[in-house]
């Protein structure tokens, strides 16, 4: 070969090892397809779960969910946390191959082997050949043992924290699959030699398109497959909730979005794979709701499970159509036929046909001994006229009386038909396509609402509370929980997860579930769990969500709550029902609405004021007759109103110039001559009769300042005191406005503090208040001899001072820090720092001629305090409340006081006091 020719030769050969180098440089290095790693999921798996960056889920788990310490309870949420630290800590992980697998996505499947093990793999998608040729390095340095199965090499790899755990692995075509169990890894390797796998399934890949690369991961549900999967988790008589499962639809997939407080899961559902009719296709061509169901599910519901459709006519078709294909549908259709030839009509048509497009089962408080009670099941109907003849017609068929089997009464005023339901084969076998076991024994009506329950006790119970307006729609949690879901929807089930395992412990396994006492207590740390499906455009989309509220209160244990517009605003009045001679309550609202409300919690009337209420209300027998009507005052206006809420006479009566204090009414005589006084703030103090007139022997008297505190009335030896402060002077008049004491000394009383009268009818009589820095102020009657006592002095000038009994009296102080209390020689007795700041205004409660209470609240906490004189907490408290409270007999039989306030989410508490 010539020398020019070896030259080109030498020169070719060059550039192919250099095209080489780069054609090999390129193959080593030329990107996987990463949904190829589907290829190794076994395409029989029942669930999938995608991590997009296991670096990603591992730091928003540590880091970001609050609840993290909570789930460690939980072993095998305790393992996930293992795996996490390992991962974290692990000298494994130390290397370049293997820390780069955590960040690209990693399929975990999820199979039942055997008939309980529930076994995981991993599949990790690898980089490129390079990357796959040092992991399989690696693997190579690290296995204790490897074995051929049909073609693919499985490793033994020994873990590096642990002296007898194992995993087996196996590497190819891009893909690492690592299970503790060599059955899933060789299940694995058998679908890479198929040519059908998830990824060339066309509903998985469809769904796959949905799913986002920016959520935490996906979850892949393969509904045919959850009934074998789920059966371990359930009791062996349960196995028809495992069948239900896999008939709800075809496959799923959702995103997964952990939360600070939760975690939100969202996607899609499919039906088009599922040769049977599903269960999402009771929604086929139905588009979803809003759901009124919350306002009148009790605000005590634990699990409710509801349907909502805006086509009535397409739901039922849909329904029999979902029956027709049920595999268990011959039993429905031979009790139909019967229904059908008597009536004329299918019973889906004939009972459906009068439903509002919305309805649902759901539990309150469970009851370990009659697990039953509390089980409602309730219909929006087209209307109780409508719908009960139609009911009535379907009791005549059944055998049925169609008279009420009881009443219930709420009070005097309101009561509800209760009749016998339908605990037919035909209606119990309609409502289990839809719901299990559902309560039909009796059924009553709430307004338009047809409501369904095992026992007349849990109707009434139902009835009641929305009597009392107590609804999930007032819950203080519900709302905000529900604000994680779509506005509209066609089934909603909500549980909350502190009281889930008490309503399905029974059908589920009891040697895989059975919580400890730990976790038990632990669950009460989160609220609410919930699953929504809305139908739309063909599509089945849904969102669930679980929530973290390790904060909440618990709910008030009391007799009965009644939800006002809004919150309350002053202190409840027990007022007197001249009728019956008990009590009814009266409040206001935040809203200016006045209510009354009777002793079971209903409200009477409601009828909106100008303003807020600065008196006291007081009862008056204005027509002499024996019956009571209400007079107090706002700022712009005096009322009067009759026990239907109506005004009386020339009431309400415009006052000339804004009232700057509450009115005081007297009735010196007894005689029902009554006296009203008010101050204006032309700085006057006016005395009116019932009729609202001036009376003209009262000297009108002028005031330096402003007088905000209600004037006062005393009688001692047989002489009668009008006493009022403005911020400069005390004034204590005779009842024609003359000056009857003029004290000797001048000082200013406290805003909050009112005069007392200690000692009466003795040469010891005077009257006492406190000073603004709390030092007690006594002026004798009535000779006007004042002393000032700084032994009662307090720090800063918010303080509010009260005596207990007249004779041998005691004096309380209370600051928003402090309750003091001094005896008669003003000898500290009592000096308690309090748990939080309190409202200063304290009342006293008097349980018997020695026994005597304060009563405190602070708004910083919304508790309720009663104390005992000698400062110790009354058993009991504190409880939730708001406002000031009144304590009194509701009932004239009760022998326990009842003790009213306000509460929040705008309720008025009823507790039982001992």
């Amino acid at each position: 070969m010539s020398k020019r020719n070896l030259s080109i030769f030498g020169i070719i050969l060059v550039f192919a090892v250099i095209i080489i180098a780069v054609l090999w440089n390129l193959y080593r290095h030329q990107s996987f397809n990463a949904e190829k790693t589907l290829d190794s999921v076994p395409a029989n798996t029942a669930l999938v779960l995608r991590i997009n960056s296991v670096n990603g889920f591992i730091n928003t788990l540590r880091k970001k969910a609050d609840y993290r310490s909570e789930l460690k309870a939980f072993e095998s949420l305790a393992s996930v946390y293992n795996v996490i630290s390992f991962v974290d800590t692990s000298a494994l992980f130390s290397s370049a191959p293997v820390r780069n697998l955590l960040k690209a996505p990693v399929y975990i499947s999820f199979q039942k082997i055997g008939k309980t093990n529930i076994e995981l793999s991993y599949h990790f998608a690898l980089q490129n050949q390079a990357h796959q040729n040092e992991i399989r390095s690696w693997i190579n340095n690290h296995q204790t043992g490897k074995r051929n199965y049909t073609g693919f090499t499985i490793y033994q790899i020994p873990l590096p924290h642990s002296s007898d755990e194992t995993v087996y692995a196996t590497v190819q075509n891009g893909v690492l699959t690592v299970s503790t169990s060599s059955l899933m890894v060789e299940a694995s390797i058998r679908q890479q030699q198929t040519d059908h796998s998830l990824r060339n399934n066309r509903e998985f890949s469809s769904l796959n398109k949905t799913t986002s690369s920016g959520a935490t991961g996906s979850l892949f549900i393969n509904f045919s497959q959850i009934p074998s999967f789920s059966e371990p988790f359930f009791a062996s008589n349960s196995r028809q909730y495992a069948d239900f499962l896999g008939k709800l639809s075809s496959w799923g997939a959702l995103d997964i979005h952990l939360k600070e407080d939760g975690m939100a899961l969202n996607g899609f559902l499919s039906a088009s794979g599922n040769a049977s009719s599903p269960f999402i296709s009771l929604f086929d061509g139905i588009e979803p709701q809003r759901s009124t169901l919350s306002q009148v599910l009790p605000s005590d519901t634990r699990l409710f499970l509801g349907y909502n459709y805006a086509n009535d006519i397409r739901f039922i078709e849909n329904l029999k159509k979902y029956i027709l294909n049920s595999e268990d549908s011959n039993e429905f259709e031979t009790a139909n036929q019967s229904f059908n030839n008597t009536t004329g009509k299918h019973f889906v048509d004939a009972f459906f046909g009068n439903i509002a497009g919305e309805f649902a089962m759901a539990f309150t408080n469970y009851n370990t001994s009659n697990p039953k009670e509390g089980r409602f099941l309730v219909f929006k109907t087209k209307g109780q006229a409508i719908t009960l003849p139609a009911l009535k017609q379907m009791q005549e068929y059944f055998g049925i009386s169609t008279t009420p089997v009881s009443t219930y009464n709420v009070d005097n005023s309101i009561s509800f038909p209760i009749y016998r339901g339908f605990p037919d084969k035909l209606p119990r076998l309609t409502l289990e396509y839809l719901f299990p076991d559902a309560p039909l024994q009796f059924f009553s009506f709430y307004r338009n609402y047809l409501v369904f329950a095992d026992s007349p006790k849990s109707l009434e119970s139902f009835l009641y509370n929305n009597v009392l307006k107590r609804t999930l729609e007032s819950h203080p949690y519900f709302s905000s929980f529900t604000e994680n879901f779509a506005y509209e929807e066609n089934l909603f089930f909500f549980a909350e997860i502190p009281h889930l395992y008490s309503y399905i412990s029974q059908y589920l396994n009891a040697d895989i579930f059975h919580p400890t006492k730990e976790q038990n207590k632990i669950l009460f740390n989160f609220y609410g769990a919930g699953f929504q499906l809305s139908h739309n455009s063909g599509l089945n989309y849904v969102t669930a969500f679980a929530n973290y509220a390790p904060h909440r209160d618990k709910e008030p244990r009391t007799i009965w709550q009644s939800r006002l517009d809004s919150m309350v605003s002053m202190k409840p009045a027990l007022v007197e029902n001249h009728y019956t001679s008990e009590k009814e309550i009266m409040v206001q609202d935040k809203a200016n609405n006045l209510y009354l409300i009777n002793n079971m919690g209903r409200i009477l009337w409601k009828r909106p004021l100008d303003g807020p209420i600065l008196s006291e209300i007081f009862q008056i027998d204005y027509y002499e007759n024996t019956k009571l009507q209400y007079l107090f005052n706002t700022e712009e206006k005096l009322y009067l109103l009759d026990r239907n809420g109506n005004h009386v006479a020339r009431y309400p009566y415009t006052l000339p110039t804004k009232a700057t204090n509450g009115l005081a009414v007297f009735d010196y005589n007894n005689n029902r001559n009554y006296r009203v006084f008010l101050a204006l703030n032309d700085r006057k103090i006016y005395l009116f009769d019932k009729t609202g007139a001036r009376i003209p022997g009262w000297n009108i008297p002028q005031t330096e300042g402003i007088v905000t505190q209600p004037v006062q009335f005393f009688r001692t030896s047989g002489k009668d005191f009008i006493v009022f402060s403005d911020q400069y002077r005390n004034y204590i008049m005779d009842r024609r406005g003359n000056h009857r004491v003029i004290p000797d000394k001048s000082f200013i009383r406290n805003e909050h503090s009112p005069f007392y009268l200690e000692y009466p009818d003795s040469e010891k009589s005077a009257l006492v208040t406190t000073t603004t820095d709390g030092s007690l102020g006594r002026i004798m009657l009535p000779s006007g001899r004042t002393n000032i006592h700084p032994e009662t002095k307090v720090d800063g000038n918010n303080h509010y001072f009260t005596i207990i009994q007249e004779n041998n009296p005691k004096y309380v102080l209370v600051t928003p820090e402090q309750l003091k209390i001094f005896n008669s020689t003003l000898q500290p007795i009592v000096n308690k720092t309090l748990e939080y700041p309190v409202n200063v205004i304290a009342d006293i409660y008097q349980f018997s001629s020695t026994d005597h209470k304060i009563g405190l609240v602070s708004t910083e906490n919304s508790k309720i305090y009663l104390y005992n004189s000698d400062g110790s907490l009354y058993q009991g408290f504190p409880l939730k409340g708001t406002t000031r409270f009144s304590i009194g007999f509701l009932k004239s039989s009760a022998y326990r006081f009842n003790l009213i306030t306000g509460g929040e989410n705008n309720y008025l508490y009823n507790y039982r006091v001992e």
